[in-house]
């Protein structure tokens, strides 16, 4: 039996201990990133999106292609003091689709899950493939088009990569694609089931 001086005692050295192991927290501001494509004019619609999940009151930002790394490494190093909310999602369009893999992976590395990852029409060219990190990356596409590309992983990427071809249902251009209603929903919707 303890003694009941000693029970806060006990507490709060459980609550630092528990302070201390880097154990990820799961908030309300969750952080979702929508990558924009290339010249960042583009990619509205990543905009429209984020700033629908903003309104949910979810942390959500709207990234220049090309700003990711910094992005990362400001989470790599504020999950060590454990001022990152989860869940994490990465979404990209054209040439942000391209770095997507690479920011989902540069995370994976550092220990840091990522709860999703959205390509939209990755291009131009063919986007590096995923080696780690997210269980769940779903990239909308244009099949037989010059400028989007499918994902695709190593042997080390133990999530699921689906890949959909939007013609079954649409008929967005890879400049549209963002913006296009009947893409958007599924992209939100998605990103709904995590947060």
């Amino acid at each position: 039996m303890f003694k009941s001086k000693t029970i806060p005692g006990l507490l709060f050295a459980f609550a630092t201990a528990v302070g201390t192991m880097n154990i990820p927290t799961f908030a309300n501001a969750q952080e979702v990133f929508f990558i924009r494509g290339a010249m960042n004019i583009f990619s509205a619609g990543m905009n429209q999106m984020s700033d629908k999940v903003r309104a949910r009151g979810v942390n959500s930002k709207t990234l220049s292609n090309g700003k990711w790394s910094a992005i990362a490494k400001d989470i790599i190093k504020r999950n060590r003091s454990g001022n990152v909310s989860f869940p994490i999602v990465i979404i990209g369009h054209s040439v942000g689709g391209q770095e997507a893999p690479k920011f989902n992976d540069m995370l994976a590395k550092a220990g840091i899950p990522v709860a999703l990852v959205i390509g939209v029409d990755p291009g131009w060219a063919a986007p590096p493939p995923f080696t780690a990190g997210s269980t769940r990356v779903v990239n909308f596409w244009i099949g037989g088009t010059t400028r989007g590309n499918p994902y695709r992983s190593t042997a080390g990427f133990t999530g699921t990569i689906q890949n959909v071809d939007i013609r079954s249902f649409s008929n967005a251009d890879h400049v549209q694609i963002d913006k296009a209603p009947e893409i958007q929903s599924r992209i939100l919707s998605l990103i709904n089931s995590v947060l």
